[in-house]
């Protein structure tokens, strides 16, 4: 059932993540009439409501930090982030190349115009580390998280089991399943981790990867380590 005060809005089928990256950067603003948006992707979510800023509204852009970045341009996981109707509207900028991933696009390949030209304010990591985590460990609560791999760490194996099984095959032929199925067994829910396994390898991945998983998870299941 649909909440009360919630509009859904039919925009088509996205086919891929260059589809959704088009949309993004091209056909989210005209869908947007508020001063944010907070975009989330399937693997986004609200985690504490409670650890919401009003600083968080100081900024056009502000998503999980890149680990892999240096500070100056860390900012900008896309997979749960808030924007700015003037960040939006910059994606419409022609001499921004639509590209995928669209926040790689916007906040690393193209932020000196985003910057320079449209004036947006990138929060900094400091901020963005209370804002959301993806793949740091968060130091302290914050208002979301986006990637599976996260999800061990504050639902349960039946929980995390019924999710699973609405997934297409092809998430279990990707990245996120392989860290997803190794969080899963440092959780001690090894059980689920081989069912995770099992579904990698149904959906054609039987890479030397995918079988020293399924064995590591074999084994800690044999030992008891297992909630």
């Amino acid at each position: 059932m649909q909440p009360a005060g919630i509009e859904v809005v039919d925009v088509g089928p996205i086919r891929s993540g260059a589809e959704y990256s088009h949309f993004i950067l091209r056909r989210l603003p005209g869908h947007v009439n508020t001063p944010f948006a907070l975009v989330t992707q399937w693997d986004g979510f609200v985690l504490d409501a409670h650890a919401w800023s009003d600083e968080f509204l100081e900024y056009d852009y502000i998503g999980a930090v890149w680990d892999d970045q240096p500070e100056a341009l860390c900012v900008g996981n896309g997979g749960f982030s808030l924007r700015s109707q003037r960040l939006l509207r910059a994606g419409h900028d022609t001499d921004i190349i639509d590209q995928h991933p669209e926040d790689v696009a916007l906040c690393r390949n193209h932020r000196d115009i985003m910057e320079r030209v449209h004036g947006i304010r990138f929060a900094p990591p400091s901020l963005a580390r209370r804002f959301a985590y993806e793949n740091e460990r968060p130091r302290a609560p914050t208002f979301g998280f986006h990637g599976p791999k996260n999800l061990p760490a504050i639902l349960d194996a039946a929980t995390i089991a019924r999710w699973l099984d609405r997934l297409p095959d092809d998430f279990f032929r990707g990245r996120d399943a392989r860290r997803l199925a190794r969080a899963l067994m440092a959780r001690r829910m090894t059980g689920l981790a081989r069912h995770l396994i099992a579904r990698r390898q149904a959906a054609g991945r039987r890479d030397p990867n995918t079988r020293l998983l399924g064995a590591a998870a074999a084994l800690l299941h044999h030992l008891g380590h297992d909630t």
